[in-house]
């Protein structure tokens, strides 16, 4: 995969997950009840329950699994051109479902007058928002050259030079997947246990950081082991040769 089809699948999948993530981190700035589902060019309001809101956001990881769809038939080298324009489908896809969502949830903050600055929940989000940037800027790590300040820096990856390339290459799936699922994980947290405590969204942030960390180490440890192996079994194909 290029960087630019990296790049252009990790928006796609960035804008798909978005109207769930703002539908379920504004659940809770919401009132109980039923409240006013707001869709364009329509002039009767629609009353529906709070929770149902939710399916708003659920329509939006259509397109989510369109682009995972593609990118593992681009993986396995089954798609070649089509991997492109099934991206851009669900790109346009995606930012229609989010001007929708925002639409709405802009029309019910102004209607039920929800005061942000005194309701929203900013250890949350801010983890949330921080996922999501990690998880875009996840697709530098396959252009990143070995060096001693950015990347998964071990023993193992700065002695290697083909070590790096391999770790940093599936690191950027990896990271990017976990974060962009943390980012989705977190609000949908505080719907099902229905609470708005922002440090317990900080500390798994930080315990999943650090899974991330150990992961890379120890999937460094293992292709290191790998392409030794493999060397010295070419070396002894070579000695039989002779």
């Amino acid at each position: 995969m290029s960087n630019k089809e990296r790049w252009l699948s990790g928006a796609a999948l960035l804008v798909s997950i978005l109207p769930f993530i703002l539908v379920a981190g504004s659940m809770q700035l919401l009132p109980d009840g039923d409240i006013v589902l707001s869709l364009l060019n329509h002039r009767e309001e629609l009353y529906i329950n709070k929770y149902q809101y939710l399916y708003l956001g659920l329509i939006g990881f259509i397109p989510a699994v369109l682009v995972v769809f593609a990118r593992i038939l681009k993986a396995r080298d089954l798609v070649e051109r089509n991997f492109k324009y099934m991206v851009i489908s669900a790109l346009l896809l995606g930012v229609m479902f989010l001007f929708v969502t925002v639409y709405g949830m802009i029309d019910n903050i102004i209607r039920y007058d929800i005061d942000l600055l005194m309701t929203f929940e900013f250890f949350g989000g801010s983890v949330t928002v921080v996922s999501l940037i990690g998880g875009m800027l996840a697709n530098f790590l396959p252009s990143l050259r070995r060096n001693d300040f950015v990347g998964l820096k071990n023993r193992y990856t700065l002695g290697d030079n083909r070590v790096w390339l391999k770790v940093h290459y599936v690191a950027a799936d990896v990271y990017m997947s976990v974060l962009f699922g943390f980012a989705v994980f977190s609000p949908a947290l505080g719907i099902w246990l229905d609470f708005k405590y922002g440090w317990i969204h900080l500390v798994l942030w930080v315990a999943t950081m650090t899974a991330l960390i150990v992961w890379g180490r120890v999937y460094s440890r293992i292709v290191s082991r790998r392409i030794t192996r493999h060397c010295a079994d070419c070396a002894e194909s070579r000695m039989a040769e002779r």
